[in-house]
Formats: structure tokens, sequence, C-alpha cells
């Protein structure tokens, strides 16, 4: 039986021949029908590219287009472009632009808290309607559209006012503020002071007010005659009464003359005995080093004092060494010693 027969079916070469290139026929129409029909048609949507000369950290393709925080498309490519600009090619929902146009602003900013990126695009002044095609240049005077606060810029926006800031010029600054803010608190706690008596003097009685008062008025009265009897004593100085010339000349000399050469001689003293005080501080530095701690070293000082002190009292003509001396055994020096006495 031939390979191509079947058993019960009445089938002949020719006709099998003719039912399997039909088949195949049928196969490849099929096939190229489908190709033809993906080839023609058009995906959803439009698509736009922007031109601009910096992408965002995180923007890749795949990454969302939001208007208003709303889904808007995707980004479907990204290359380089002309004179190292770069290319980004988006698929846009035509439905959802809410009036956008070819002037739009673009921001690369985060998605979520975690800081993934994508594209918000922005209202513009205005301009021509978007169609599928367009290229958009935000380049050149255009780049002020492109805003990037993305997670990374941020960041570096960040290290680059801490570096430029926090200098030991700043330190130095607040150190000085808080310093001028001390020095002025005793200023402010015055102030503070006087605000709470006044406060405190408006709810006090008026007759209590006024005993308060009396004190400080008998005080002044006081400081009053004081500054009479000192003006009264000055003027009955005899000399200035009676030997005006010789005083006036005296104090002519004193301040005309002595002072100026007393500041003349200080003057030259400074100038000539530079060198010799830049000589003492090596000297004064050793002196330092030799004695570490004063304290304990004036201690022992005056323990070696106070040995030499009962070493050597005083009987009336000076200091004496008080020493005895044991010599058993030893006439040679013995006997002149002691005058011969045993």
């Amino acid at each position: 039986m031939p390979n191509y027969a079947m058993p019960g079916v009445a089938v002949d070469r020719r006709r099998s021949m003719v039912v399997g290139a039909v088949a195949l026929g049928l196969v490849v129409v099929l096939g190229l029908g489908t190709l033809l029909y993906r080839s023609q048609k058009s995906e959803e949507g439009i698509a736009v590219s922007l031109r601009t000369e910096q992408i965002g950290d995180g923007v890749l393709v795949g990454t969302d287009v939001r208007i208003n925080g709303v889904l808007i498309g995707k980004v479907t490519e990204i290359s380089p472009d002309l004179r190292g600009t770069q290319r980004i090619d988006l698929r846009l929902d035509d439905s959802r632009l809410f009036g956008l146009d070819d002037s739009l602003l673009v921001d690369y900013a985060p998605a979520n808290l975690f800081g993934i990126s994508e594209i918000d695009l922005r209202k513009g002044p205005g301009g021509a309607p978007l169609r599928s095609g367009t290229t958009i240049d935000l380049t050149g005077g255009n780049a002020t559209a492109v805003y990037d606060a993305t997670m990374g810029s941020i960041l570096r926006s960040m290290s680059q006012v801490g570096g430029s800031v926090l200098t030991p010029q700043m330190a130095s600054v607040i150190a000085q503020a808080a310093a001028d803010t001390k020095a002025l608190t005793p200023l402010v706690q015055a102030l503070i002071t006087a605000q709470t008596t006044i406060a405190n003097n408006q709810k006090m009685p008026l007759s209590q007010l006024f005993g308060e008062l009396g004190p400080a008025f008998d005080g002044g009265g006081r400081f009053a005659g004081a500054t009479v009897q000192v003006v009264d004593l000055l003027r009955s100085i005899q000399r200035l009464q009676q030997n005006r010339d010789s005083y006036d000349q005296g104090l002519a000399i004193v301040t005309g003359q002595l002072l100026p050469a007393l500041s003349n001689t200080l003057g030259q003293a400074g100038t000539q005995l530079s060198g010799a005080t830049d000589m003492l501080v090596p000297v004064l530095t050793a002196l330092t080093q030799m004695v570490p701690n004063p304290q304990q070293s004036g201690i022992d000082l005056r323990a070696l004092l106070e040995r030499l002190r009962a070493a050597m009292p005083d009987n009336g003509q000076g200091p004496v060494l008080n020493v005895e001396v044991e010599l058993r055994g030893v006439p040679g020096i013995a006997v002149p010693l002691l005058g011969g006495a045993r």
C-alpha cells in the first residue's frame, strides 16, 4: 500500500498533493496577514520626543510620565542626540493631555519616598498643539524649562551647600555671635528686671509706692550733700587760693614735660629691649618645663628651708650648724678638737 494511502479512504497521490498544497497556502496567507496587520496597526497615543541637555537620576525606559499627578504615558526610549544632548521618546495618551502644547515644562521629580524618579509635565506659556512625532527642544535658551528635583540632585545640592556654608569662617561667625549675645546678657537681664519692677510697681498702692521711694530720696539728699562738701573742700584748698601760679606751673610740668618724657622713655625702652624680651621667652619656657608642678615644688622647697632652719639655729650671732659628732677611739682627731680633754 502506498505511504500516502489510508485504509478505508478513497484517496490517491494527486488528491493528496492538492490538499497539502492548499493547506500550506492557507498557513502562509494567514501568517502574512498577521504580520501585515501588526505592522500596519498603530500604537495607542502619540509619540513625542524631548531633546534635553540633562536627564534626571533614575529616569529610564519605562519611567512614568505624569501631569498633575495623573499617569499619561511612559518613556519608550532614551538615546544620544546632536551636540552632546539626549533624546527622550515618550508615548503619551492623547486623551489625557489636558491642554498640553509644545511649550510644556519638564520636571524630573521623585515619585515616592523611596526616590524612584518620574517625569512630570507642566503647562507652558502657550504654543502649538502636540502632534505625533513632535520634537520639543529643551536645550540652549530653553534649558530653564527643565528642572531636576530628583533625590540625587537634592543630595548633591545639600552637599554643595554644606561645603560652601559650613566653613571655619562660618563657625567663627557663629562663635562671635554667641560671644556678643553672652556679652549682651547682663543688659537684657537689667531690662527684664526693670520691666518687672515697673510692672510690679504698677500693681502697688500709691501709699506703699511713696513709702518705698522715701529711702531713695533720703539717699539722694545724702549724695547731694556729700557732693557739695567735696566741692567746698576743693575750693578751700589753701594752695589753690594763695599760690595758684606755682600750682599751675607744677601741673604744667607734670602734663607738659614729665608725662611726655616718660612716654618717650617707655617707647624707646620698648624698641631697644624687644630683642632681650624675645630672648627671655625660651628661658622662661625652659624654667616652666623644669617646674611642671609649681604647687608640689613650693611644698618641697618649704620643707627644705624648714629643715635647714632646724639644722642651723640662730644663737644670737648668726646661724650655727647644729651637729653632734661622736669620736671614740680616734685620739688623733679627738684631742685637738677637745683641747686635750678626754
